[in-house]
This record gives structure tokens, C-alpha cells and sequence, in this order.
């Protein structure tokens, strides 16, 4: 009874690799998990350590449910009422860390493994880099180290239990990949829709001066696009993300009928009566577009948009929608037409006194100026050249302008005269509906960096753009950027090349824009990110069919993955019947070693009689070979103190003394 209890207990190596495994384990999650949950998982880590010294008991039932009670309030405190997945799992957290307290038995010890293993997956809820997944693998080699020392003999829990999980584990890489690539997609993991609340630097659905150049600080990435042709010009890439019709003033955001939801059009019909409004010219362009998550439901394409995806909805004022917001990498595939007329028929009296509408009391100088220019020149194109023409010999491309007050539009466009994109737009918009114009401002992101190396454009936060609509009589609404009349070179090379110096220390990319060999680096790290995201993180339904559809032409996918599951359940069940029957081996590695010294000396004509002692099989070998009698005694020797005074340190030198026997052939007796 007392064997059966001590060979239940948990080991001393056990219990610490677990207990890394689980400090390695919890340590992503505290990005996202409250703070206090770590207050609660030291001491438990503490009080579970000197349990096992045997210095303080487990705890009680009251100390469980005030910790339970503590752990629960704290939940509800930090979801704020929000249950959601990131609730849950800070949930699952807390009971992994409480469970270590009723940790008494090898049985419990299985179930928390088990449960550590379940943890480990909800890191790519919130994690999905390469790097995340790799982290993912260390933390499960770490956790079956746990699982093989605590089921091994003393001697054995330390580096022999790592070798061997690592082995475990390198050995199931191959099915791993093959399961990974014929099992029919139903959609990944880290598609669940996590919290919006933990919303990411991204394009708001409204803008006031600052909120770009805010947005334009960071380096983040916002998507990447891939051509299926010829990728078009850089001055050509207009992102299309929002229309914002309505100004109060200060900010401009959408109008009621753009931010109605039924104004989206999902079904095919509703989708043909908004692409009615827009006249296609020209050619095609096809790509692809790997989104990271923004938590805003909008997405982004040129224009304009002609064919999507059918889970793609479309906006009154053609820009593309997702049912939800985007809380992970989201691919999507467009074809638009980069010529295009939209509304050239006309607008409804709604939309037009919507597109000419302005706040009272504000800006009266922009008023006045615009009907006097207005008058002057005689027609809407002649006033965009006169303003574009002030805008290029006035005004400076700056992220740092200075503050704006009351009346915005008058002093930028009059007095500071220092600005970028959304100063730009703002200003030039107001200034065409004064003149009774209709005008709008759009929003979404200009240009990117293009990675020759892997033929793909990579579009950051910094890459945030602000630009206006015109609507002309016979050509509908014009794409006007004010800002390429300011800084052309923003338009035609990027955010890196319309800097000052100073703007560029703003931004971080000084050095990156100044050492080619940074910028180059950072090419081929974000490209090895892109074809993770793109063929592991993005492997749907259809890359599936596209890997595999020209080996299995007429050949459903899914009756090739049971074929495969067939073939791998049989190879699985042939090697169970051949190790069912084999004899099993309990040989520890000394037992090993000396089984080779036996059969070199039987094959010399000298067997190990049955019951004889390694001493006594020695000294009678010693008699044969004189010559080898020193290496045979400390052959007896070594083993004896491997195998009765466990000693593994001496292994190395068994093995050796084996290995460099060497006996001729026993001459027979007379």
C-alpha cells in the first residue's frame, strides 16, 4: 500500500517543469488578462511550492471560496458586463491557476497538463505572427516534459524527459502538416470574433484635425494587396475606405443615409442597384487584400469596386463593408476599374442639398472668398484649378501644424497655411460647398511600400489618406487630392519621400529612409510574414482546392482526406499489432550496455552461464583472455555501480569499455 501511495505522488522535477510550463504558458496572455490575476497566480505558485516541502498544508474549503469569490469579482469588474471571449478566457485562466492547489495526485497532475494544453491554443486567439506559433511549440515541449518526468524514475526527470518530449514531438510535425493540409477548412480558430473594445490603431469612421496625423505615427500594419496582373502606378493607389458627408464644424463624419445599415447592400440585386450609379472604363485590375484586424466593419479597395466576395457587403457610396467588425486577418479578393463614373446622371435633391450642406456661423472668410472666386471664374473646374493653384504656391506639407481654433478652415486656409491631407481635404471640401458645389471628403489609405522581392504592396497606418470628392455636371463625382497640389511627391513616392527631416523623426522611419540596408531587412522579415498569413493563417477552402485541385482533377477534396485518414489510421493500427506483440523490453540503459557485452563474448565461444554474477562471468572470461582481464573486471565494476548503486554518471564510460573490447575466438577444450 505504502509502493502504490509513493508511486502516485508527484515528483519533485514533475511539479517544476509544470510549474515553468505554466509560468511560460500564462505570460502572453498578459497582454490582454486584468493585472490582478497575476497577484493571484504568485502566491498560489508559492503556497503549491511549500506544500510539497511539506511546510503548509493544502487549503481549506473557506480559503477556496474566498479565492474563487476574489477571482469572480475581479472578472466581473473587468469585463464590465461585456461577456464575450476574452471573458471566457480570462475565466479558463483563473481556474487553470486555482487548480494548481488541488494538485495532490498524478491524477490531477493529468488533468491540469490536459488543461494546460487547451490554454496554450487560446494564445493564437490573440496572437497569430509566426513567432506566436513557435512560442506555442516551445510551451507545448515544455508542458509534455512535465507530463513524461513525473511518470518517470528519479533519474531520468531532468534533461532524458526533455530529449525525449522534444523527440515525441518532432515526430508529430509530419502529421501535423499532413492533417493540416487535406482536412477539409471549416474555418480556423482565430476566426472567433474577440472584444472590440481592445480596438487597435486604425481609420475611424469620423475625422477632425489631428486624427490622421495621429494615425500616421505608427508603423502598424494595416494590409497587405497582391496583384494578380501588372500592379498600377503608385499615384494610382487610392484605398477607398469611408465617404464623410456631414461637418459640424470641427469634424467630419458620415450622414444618415451613409451610416444606416440597411443602406448595405448584401444580396446580388441590391448590389446591381447601387453599381448602377457607376459607369465602368477601362481596364481590370484583380487582387488580393490580407487585412489585419481593425475592429471597424469597412474594409478597403480602389476604385471602384466591380466584383467581391458574396460575404462582402457594398455602401451607398461604393465602399466595401464586412458583416461584422474585423477582429482578425480578414482576405478578401476584389476587381475594380481605376477609371470610372459615378453618379453621372445626377443626384437626388437629398443627396445634393446633403453635399452642399455647411454649419452656420462658422468660417465666414472661406464663405465669402468662395462665392467671390466662384464669381470670377464661372465654373466649378475653373474654381478647382484657382484653389488647387493656391494650394501649390502657399501652403507647406508639415505633420506637426500648429493648433486650429474656432474657426478651423479660416485660419489654415488664411493664415497658418501648414498642414497635411486631412487640413487639405477638410479646407478644400469647405471651400467648394461654399461656392455650392457639392463636395465630400474620403478617407482610407494612399499608396504603400512595395516589396519587389515577393511582388506585394504593404500598406501601414502611416499610409493614412485624406482626399475629396467633387461632383461635376457630365463626369459625376471627380477624385480631387488637394494634397498632390501641396507635396506631389507624397502621391507619386510615398509618406518616406514628402518629409522634412524632422517629420520623419515624427514618424521613427528616419534611419529606415536613409540606410537602404534596414529598409531592406524589413522587406524580407515582413515578406516571410506575409506568406504566413497568406498560406498558413489564410489556408481556406479554396487555397485547399487550389493546392491540390490539379493532382485531383474530377475528385472531391473530401474523399481524398478520408483516403488519407484511411491510409494513416491503417499504418497506425499495424504499428499497435506489431508492438502488442512484440516482447516487451523493461531493460533500463545499463542493462542495455551489458546485453552487447554478452553477445561480443558469446560470439567469442564464451556465453553467460544462467545465475551467474557479472563478477563471476568476468573472472571466468579473464581466464580465457588473460590479456583483457583489467578491462573485463572494470566492465563488471561499471556496471555494478550503474545498476545496483544508480549511478548514470559511469554510463559513458560503460559504453566505451563495451566498445573498445576486443576478445578473439575462445579455443575449445580438451
Amino acid at each position: 500500500m505504502m509502493a502504490k501511495l509513493e508511486a502516485d505522488q508527484i515528483s519533485r522535477a514533475g511539479l517544476a517543469w509544470l510549474l515553468i510550463a505554466q509560468a511560460m504558458i500564462l505570460a502572453p496572455h498578459a497582454f490582454h488578462a486584468p493585472l490582478w490575476l497575476w497577484g493571484v497566480w504568485l502566491p498560489v505558485v508559492i503556497w503549491r511550492w511549500q506544500i510539497f516541502r511539506g511546510a503548509w498544508g493544502y487549503p481549506g474549503i473557506t480559503l477556496k471560496v474566498i479565492l474563487v469569490a476574489i477571482c469572480a469579482v475581479g472578472l466581473l469588474l473587468a469585463v464590465q458586463g461585456r461577456c464575450g471571449t476574452q471573458a471566457m478566457v480570462c475565466l479558463l485562466l483563473a481556474g487553470y491557476i486555482l487548480k494548481l492547489l488541488e494538485l495532490r495526485r498524478r491524477r490531477d497532475f493529468l488533468v491540469l497538463s490536459f488543461l494546460g494544453y487547451f490554454v496554450i491554443a487560446t494564445q493564437l486567439l490573440f496572437f497569430s505572427e509566426v513567432y506566436a506559433a513557435l512560442y506555442a511549440l516551445v510551451c507545448v515541449l515544455v508542458l509534455s516534459t512535465a507530463l513524461l518526468a513525473v511518470n518517470q524514475s528519479i533519474n531520468q526527470q531532468g534533461k532524458r524527459s526533455f530529449k525525449l518530449a522534444a523527440a515525441i514531438l518532432l515526430q508529430a510535425v509530419p502529421l501535423m502538416l499532413l492533417l493540416f493540409m487535406v482536412t477539409p477548412r471549416l474555418g480556423p480558430l482565430w476566426a472567433v470574433p474577440l472584444n472590440t473594445a481592445a480596438a487597435k490603431t486604425g481609420m475611424s469612421d469620423s475625422m477632425s484635425p489631428g486624427d490622421i496625423s495621429e494615425l500616421m505615427q505608427s508603423d502598424q500594419l494595416a494590409f497587405r494587396v497582391t496583384f494578380t496582373g501588372d500592379n498600377p502606378q503608385q499615384n494610382q493607389l487610392y484605398w477607398r475606405g469611408l465617404v464623410l458627408s456631414h461637418f459640424d464644424g470641427r469634424r467630419w463624419s458620415q450622414n444618415h443615409l451613409q451610416t444606416s445599415f440597411a443602406n448595405i447592400a448584401w444580396n446580388p440585386a441590391d448590389i446591381r442597384t447601387h453599381l448602377a450609379k457607376v459607369e465602368f472604363i477601362g481596364e481590370v485590375s484583380e487582387y488580393e487584400v490580407i487585412m489585419e484586424p481593425s475592429y471597424q466593419p469597412w474594409l478597403f479597395a480602389l476604385n471602384a469596386p466591380a466584383e467581391w466576395d458574396e460575404r462582402i457587403g457594398l455602401g451607398p457610396d461604393i465602399w466595401l463593408q464586412n458583416r461584422r467588425p474585423v477582429s482578425q486577418r480578414f482576405q478578401y479578393q476584389v476587381r475594380s476599374h481605376l477609371d470610372y463614373r459615378l453618379q453621372r446622371a445626377g443626384l437626388a435633391e437629398q443627396q445634393w442639398h446633403a453635399e452642399r450642406g455647411l454649419p452656420r456661423d462658422f468660417n465666414p472668410q472661406t464663405r465669402q472668398t468662395a462665392l467671390a472666386w466662384m464669381s470670377e471664374e464661372g465654373s466649378p473646374e475653373a474654381l478647382i484649378r484657382r484653389l488647387l493653384q493656391y494650394f501649390n504656391q502657399n501652403f507647406t506639407y508639415t505633420l506637426q501644424p500648429g493648433a486650429l481654433g474656432h474657426h478651423s478652415v479660416d485660419e489654415f486656409l488664411w493664415q497658418t497655411r501648414q498642414g497635411f491631407c486631412e487640413h487639405f481635404a477638410s479646407s478644400f471640401v469647405f471651400f467648394m460647398r461654399a461656392a455650392g458645389v457639392p463636395a465630400r471628403v474620403v478617407v482610407g489609405y494612399q499608396g504603400g511600400s512595395y516589396n519587389a522581392r515577393e511582388n506585394y504592396w504593404l500598406v501601414r497606418q502611416r499610409d493614412a489618406h485624406a482626399w475629396a470628392e467633387v461632383w461635376l455636371d457630365g463626369r459625376g463625382w471627380v477624385r480631387i487630392d488637394p494634397t498632390a497640389a501641396v507635396a506631389p511627391d507624397r502621391i507619386e513616392r510615398g509618406i518616406d519621400y514628402s518629409l522634412s527631416d524632422a517629420d520623419a523623426e515624427l514618424l521613427g522611419n528616419a534611419l529606415s529612409r536613409n540606410f537602404g540596408l534596414i529598409a531592406d531587412l524589413a522587406m524580407r522579415w515582413d515578406a516571410f510574414n506575409y506568406h504566413w498569413s497568406r498560406w498558413v493563417l489564410n489556408y481556406d477552402a479554396r487555397l485547399q482546392q487550389q493546392l491540390f485541385g490539379q493532382w485531383i482533377k474530377g475528385v472531391d477534396l473530401w474523399k481524398l482526406t478520408l483516403v488519407c485518414l484511411g491510409i494513416a489510421g491503417a499504418i497506425v493500427l499495424v504499428l499497435a499489432i506489431w508492438l502488442l506483440r512484440s516482447p516487451r523490453s523493461n531493460l533500463q540503459l545499463w542493462d542495455k550496455h551489458y546485453r552487447r557485452f554478452e553477445k561480443k563474448l558469446a560470439r567469442a565461444g564464451l556465453p553467460r552461464l544462467r545465475g551467474e554474477a557479472p563478477r563471476d562471468y568476468a573472472a571466468r572470461a579473464a581466464q580465457t583472455w588473460p590479456e583483457q582481464g583489467a578491462q573485463l573486471q572494470l566492465i563488471a565494476r561499471l556496471y555494478e555501480l550503474a545498476a545496483f548503486s544508480d549511478n548514470q554518471s559511469v554510463l559513458p564510460k560503460l559504453a566505451s569499455a563495451i566498445r573498445q573490447l576486443r576478445v578473439r575466438p575462445a579455443q575449445p577444450s580438451c
